[in-house]
């Protein structure tokens, strides 16, 4: 018999608050976390569910009591009003150092692709070549087929390029694990 578990995180939005642990005040992600039981390695069972706050900036997550879901959604901005709304701000805040990175209005690069947001260059790769054939203005019958190939150009674009997904990435609250080298064994030094 098999047992193990795993947590799910799926992000509902953004919440302004303040770390108790560094202090940073700002927008914070906000996930809703899932453990499953998994038996057997065929049925999985939710163990429990709960809502999530991380902090943008020492990635610390604290669980939100049940009584405060409600209240925290009410604080809520969806990760679409918040690219709206970096939309348009993005001429005030703007940095000299790092260009800002074209953000698709109302839709995120990952859901113009029709992508997860872990997914692999290859399956971007994939992803745009599929929607480059449908929505081709050479090709394509649909009335917006130029407009939505300049979406899926502008995401394409983001999304291949790794200097761009990373800072793309940090500007809708996606936090990537740090890749760390191979551990060493004492015996290998």
């Amino acid at each position: 018999m098999f047992l193990g578990s795993r947590e799910e995180l799926g992000h509902v939005g953004y919440v302004p608050a303040r770390c108790p642990k560094c202090a940073h005040q700002g927008l914070f992600s906000v996930y809703e976390s899932k453990r499953k039981l998994t038996v057997v390695a065929l049925v999985a069972v939710p163990l429990s569910q709960q809502m999530v706050v991380e902090c943008p900036k020492c990635s610390v997550r604290m669980g939100v009591p049940p009584d405060q879901v409600g209240q925290l959604n009410s604080q809520m901005i969806s990760p679409d009003k918040l690219v709206s709304m970096a939309g348009n701000g993005a001429a005030a805040h703007q940095q000299v150092a790092q260009p800002q990175v074209q953000v698709p209005r109302g839709k995120t690069a990952y859901q113009v692709l029709q992508l997860d947001p872990a997914a692999e260059q290859e399956v971007v790769e994939a992803a745009f070549k599929r929607l480059a054939l449908k929505y081709h203005p050479d090709t394509s019958k649909e009335p917006d087929a130029s407009e939505r190939m300049r979406e899926i150009l502008d995401a394409h674009r983001v999304l291949t390029d790794p200097n761009k997904r990373e800072r793309y990435d940090a500007s809708i609250g996606i936090r990537r694990p740090v890749k760390l080298p191979p551990a060493m064994r004492a015996s290998d030094v």
